[in-house]
């Protein structure tokens, strides 16, 4: 892997909360970013299904201190997209072998979704270092998550619709190296204050839980 993408990985695991930007319409998307990571989430996925996502993550790529990718990856030209827009990672709700290698090749960190045991060992024989569990909640929630890793315990889980506020502790102590959160933190009608102030939440939530898992 590249240096590029080594400091992806290294920093998304430090943050731990993949923060899932998909909104109707954009207007105040960037404001509503940068009060996130004033709340202590950096690891920013801009969706492509919302409207100019590329435009987005072009404006906050070169923030200080922020890691800013795109989520929906689904097709190859979209993660050139990505990086032409300067996004740092690929996340898809879907596990598609060109999607990784090209991702990979563009110096982006891939992070392909999976729902099954089987998908998720495909994800990361193809060079995977994250890979997403989507959608979590459905499937089963911590407890799919204790399940899969039982036979997959080297495989690092990034589980999806389905962590909360409440929740996320839950999903660590299954082994979650990160999690995948939206509109708890950032809804549609959002107001900066209100963003930021349930991006620290969010953050203490991690923080508590991750402190949970080492205590215990």
């Amino acid at each position: 892997m590249s240096d590029s993408i080594e400091r992806t990985h290294a920093a998304a695991l430090d943050d731990g909360v993949f923060l899932a930007v998909r909104l109707g319409d954009s207007s105040g998307a960037a404001d509503a970013c940068r009060a996130a990571a004033r709340g202590g989430l950096t690891l920013l996925e801009i969706t492509l299904t919302t409207p100019g996502a590329l435009g987005l993550i072009h404006e906050l790529a070169d923030d200080d201190g922020l890691v800013v990718g795109a989520g929906t990856v689904l097709t190859v030209d979209d993660a050139r997209a990505v990086a032409d827009a300067g996004g740092r990672f690929a996340m898809s709700p879907v596990f598609h072998p060109d999607v990784v290698d090209e991702a990979h090749r563009l110096d982006l960190l891939a992070v392909p979704g999976a729902g099954s045991a089987t998908e998720i060992l495909a994800a990361h024989r193809q060079g995977a270092r994250l890979v997403k569990v989507f959608p979590a909640g459905p499937l089963g929630g911590p407890d799919f998550l204790r399940k899969v890793r039982g036979p997959l315990p080297d495989i690092p889980l990034v589980p999806t619709s389905g962590p909360t506020r409440e929740t996320i502790g839950d999903y660590v102590a299954a082994g979650a190296v990160a999690v995948g959160v939206g509109s708890e933190v950032l809804p549609e009608g959002f107001s900066v204050e209100a963003v930021e102030e349930a991006a620290r939440d969010m953050r203490s939530a991690m923080d508590a839980a991750r402190t949970a898992r080492t205590v215990g």
